[in-house]
């Protein structure tokens, strides 16, 4: 048995035809369209940027304060120092 095989790229004829116009109207919703996808993701972005910028500033907040308070948890004879005054009085 045998399959006889056709070279397909040969086969199809390929026509291009330089009197075809193209259609302005619809390339030019063509080009809002991804005009206004373009601005949409625009804005999503920015909201997504200020939002982890929030996160970020939070965790490191977070970091911050933990790291103080294991400072002074570990440490608390640095952390409270007796301080007097001229007048005598104990702060």
């Amino acid at each position: 048995m045998t399959i006889a095989r056709q070279n397909t790229a040969t086969s199809l004829p390929i026509t291009i035809h330089d009197s075809e116009s193209v259609d302005i109207g619809s390339l030019w919703k063509l080009v809002q369209l991804g005009t206004s996808q373009l601005k949409g993701f625009w804005w999503r972005t920015k909201a997504y940027v200020t939002i982890l910028g929030v996160m970020l500033l939070t965790l490191v907040s977070l970091i911050f304060l933990s790291t103080h308070w294991s400072y002074r948890r570990l440490f608390p004879f640095i952390s409270h120092r007796v301080m007097k005054s001229d007048d005598g009085i104990t702060n």
